[in-house]
């Protein structure tokens, strides 16, 4: 039952992302599509790819686009009128992606029958331990060299958004 809601409330927010006219608006129903793509994982018992779509999805690539939106402040931007050749290509863009997608998925040899293991090396607490060690096979160093990338990018964004205009 939490599936078929899920996927329900998720269709509805990717028709509201693809059918607004305002960009921002747009955004903000993929951050909703987004974040709640990640309730699949946690169906699944993947808890760990579950926060990472949370936080690379949702708290990356959505908040660029925002970004991105609201550094640029055009007001083209901002409502979208395409014309009907676009409408049309995207459409058919789409249709294609989606014949192909369940062509594949139709055809595929799926094992439904697969039993996930569990053991203790699977859970998340145990790759928590393996990012954050900081022993030969632990991945620290980039851990908090990515930190330290994105906070650079974060206080430059916030000095770009707060530059005076000339």
């Amino acid at each position: 039952m939490i599936f078929y809601l899920l996927t329900f409330v998720i269709l509805v927010l990717a028709l509201a992302t693809v059918l607004t006219r305002h960009i921002f608006r747009s955004a903000i129903y993929l951050m909703g599509v987004l974040a709640l793509s990640a309730g699949y994982y946690l169906l699944l018992g993947a808890e760990f790819l579950a926060g990472v779509q949370i936080l690379v999805y949702v708290g990356g690539i959505v908040v660029l686009i925002v970004f991105a939106v609201m550094l640029t402040q055009s007001q083209d931007l901002i409502h979208d009128h395409p014309s009907r050749l676009r409408k049309m290509l995207g459409f058919l863009t789409s249709a294609t992606f989606f014949g192909v997608s369940a062509w594949a998925l139709l055809n595929s040899h799926l094992n439904k029958n697969i039993e996930m293991p569990s053991d203790a090396q699977f859970s998340a607490q145990i790759m928590g331990k393996a990012f954050l060690s900081t022993e030969g096979n632990g991945y620290i160093l980039p851990f908090e060299l990515i930190s330290i990338l994105l906070l650079t990018v974060l206080i430059s964004g916030i000095v770009l958004a707060k530059k005076e205009k000339v």
